[in-house]
């Protein structure tokens, strides 16, 4: 079922003739060579099979999953079968991820004058504009997120939109694996697979998704296979063990005393911080909470003011045009540093990073060799990560952390079995088509990784839930509460047509609050939450983008600010504020603290 990819299909030569003519002389004349991954996966990928490939970041990994994609469209084309619709689904865990790829693919399009070639990228950052010309004709690669794919795969109009669809690809597997949004990706890609049948499709004959699975940080690869694939169907591993050169340093600020008094470590760390800054090109800072990111990015302005204009904040509640516009500066080599929280730690292409900073352990060996490796982002270049201990329990996880990364010994992911919110979620979007029995959904769902062991007793519960709000209240309240019911012919269907609108304002497994958008004059500088905002006055000062702004009155969900200057501001505080640590890393921490307890005992019993 799983079969390693242990020697490429193809030589590099009968590669080359394996592709379409005009995409092969392209690919001669920008790159000359294949590089490890992209010849281990592409013949997989050119001969319909499903593959995850592991391989070190920046070695080719996009590139590989789209040169098959790529070559279908322009076969396809030749013959004169050009699908209307979409051929690809490219699913990335980040919005900015996203909207990265789609501008780096169309550079090779228009390289290769394939302007035929239509790329959109759908997100909750796409405008109405852009949503209704991708309605009125589909793209043949569609770049999105799990949730908007669900939702596009719930709505019966949009359907025919996926009848040519032939490729599944999913980037940084890893991060969709260990969460919920992955259970609910898979449970679309199996709604997908369904579409692909003649039955729903009128095409013959059948087709099956090639899925590809993409990550540089992944354990155990048999697992993530079968979760990309889904049980009992074929996978291609394509694992390339080349590893980039990396020096790893823990820096900690303490000295003899293990406590120190309040304020010498953050006064310590800023100094530091300033200095390597000072000697950088480029540096990227990493925190583990969006808040961390807005103070050290103001407090590193403050001690370094001739760098102000030179030092940015990037993180997920900046505005979409204010996160573009410090990408683009970073990739074009004009910032000095950029203080991030998990919004640049993966794939998007942010240039030449000398070093990459860790401000306290990053919660997991995978996620630390991930942000490590937007240091030196090609092959042959050497990444350049520093861990910053915040206090001495900090310092012990990341000693542990930069000893497990020099062996490369990665947390295994864990996956959710049978998250019921998403299998609820799953059967009211079913609802919406009325068409599906029980007997069905329950087929359907099982063909997902994440479902393989759903037993139907919990299936049926979860169903008689959803029918009635459970059993106190099904009774008396069935019209209240009731999200489906079972209709005469014994198919799913929706109570009301208010289910449907609350549905697609929903979807999803990511906890969210009300949100405040925060403007400075005609702009949008980002979102802070309401809680936040109303515990605030007129006049009082916060951060936001690394920059002091003052409460000019609120209104409408929308803050109206104006620059403050150099007032002492106020932090926000975000829900997003929470890290889990890896199960494989506290396990090692334990067993670490644990001999340095044996060791210290002996010697105090002498002293």
């Amino acid at each position: 079922m799983f079969a390693r990819v242990s020697d490429p299909a193809l030589t590099e030569a009968r590669l080359f003739r394996a592709l379409h003519p005009a995409l092969a002389a392209w690919f001669r004349r920008r790159f000359t060579h294949f590089a490890p991954a992209q010849h281990a996966a592409i013949p997989e990928i050119l001969a319909g099979h499903s593959v995850l490939l592991a391989s070190p970041t920046g070695s080719g990994k996009t590139l590989a999953a789209f040169l098959g994609v790529f070559d279908h469209l322009a076969k396809a084309r030749a013959a004169g079968a050009l699908p209307a619709g979409i051929a690809c689904v490219y699913v990335s865990p980040l919005r900015a991820l996203a909207y990265d790829l789609q501008k780096n693919l169309n550079e090779p399009l228009r390289e290769l004058g394939w302007d035929w070639l239509r790329i959109a990228a759908r997100t909750g950052d796409t405008s109405p504009k852009d949503r209704a010309a991708q309605r009125r004709k589909p793209p043949h690669i569609l770049v999105t997120t799990p949730e908007i794919l669900t939702l596009h795969l719930s709505q019966p109009a949009r359907i025919p939109a996926f009848y040519a669809t032939r490729f599944l690809i999913v980037d940084e597997l890893h991060a969709l694996a260990e969460n919920k949004r992955g259970a609910l990706l898979m449970v679309a890609a199996e709604r997908l697979e369904e579409i692909l049948s003649p039955l729903a499709s009128g095409l013959s004959p059948a087709r099956t998704l090639v899925r590809v699975g993409l990550s540089a940080t992944v354990a155990p690869l048999e697992t993530v296979a079968a979760f990309l694939t889904g049980p009992g169907r074929d996978c291609r591993i394509a694992e390339i063990t080349q590893r980039k050169p990396a020096r790893i340093e823990v820096f900690s600020p303490l000295r003899e005393h293990a406590y120190p008094p309040a304020g010498y470590t953050a006064s310590r760390v800023l100094k530091e911080l300033g200095a390597l800054l000072l000697e950088r090109e480029t540096t990227l800072i990493f925190t583990n909470t969006r808040s961390g990111a807005e103070s050290i990015g103001l407090r590193l302005k403050q001690l370094l003011p001739e760098l102000t204009d030179l030092i940015e904040v990037h993180h997920a509640s900046l505005d979409r045009s204010v996160r573009l516009e410090i990408e683009d500066r970073l990739k074009r080599g004009e910032l000095r540093a950029v203080v991030c929280s998990t919004s640049l730690e993966m794939g998007i292409d942010i240039g030449s990073i000398d070093t990459v900073v860790m401000i306290s352990a990053p919660k997991g060996v995978s996620r630390a060799l991930q942000r490590i490796g937007r240091s030196g982002h090609s092959m042959g270049r050497i990444s350049h990560g520093i861990l910053v201990a915040s206090n001495i329990n900090d310092l012990a996880e990341c000693a542990v952390t930069a000893r497990m990364m020099a062996r490369r010994e990665l947390d295994p992911v864990k996956i959710h079995d049978n998250p019921l919110d998403v299998l609820a979620q799953t059967l009211v979007g079913l609802a919406v088509f009325g068409s599906v029995t029980p007997d069905e959904a329950f087929a359907l769902v099982r063909r997902s990784y994440p479902f393989r062991a759903l037993d139907r007793a919990l299936f049926d519960r979860v169903l008689r839930y959803l029918r009635g709000g459970g059993v106190s209240l099904e009774r008396n309240y069935e019209n209240i509460f009731g999200k489906v019911r079972v209709d005469a012919s014994g198919a799913l269907v929706r109570t009301s047509p208010r289910v449907a609108r609350t549905f697609y304002q929903n979807i999803g497994t990511i906890a969210s609050v009300d949100m405040v958008r925060v403007r400075l004059g005609r702009r949008n500088l980002g979102e802070v939450e309401e809680d936040f905002i109303k515990g605030l006055r007129p006049g009082d000062v916060f951060i936001l983008n690394g920059r002091a702004v003052r409460l000019v009155r609120e209104r409408l969900l929308t803050a109206h600010v104006v620059a403050a200057g150099k007032s002492l501001p106020t932090v926000p505080r975000w829900y997003a504020n929470k890290f889990p640590l890896g199960s494989g890393l506290a396990a090692e921490v334990v067993r670490q603290r644990t001999e340095v307890a044996k060791r210290l005992i002996p010697c105090r019993a002498g002293s």
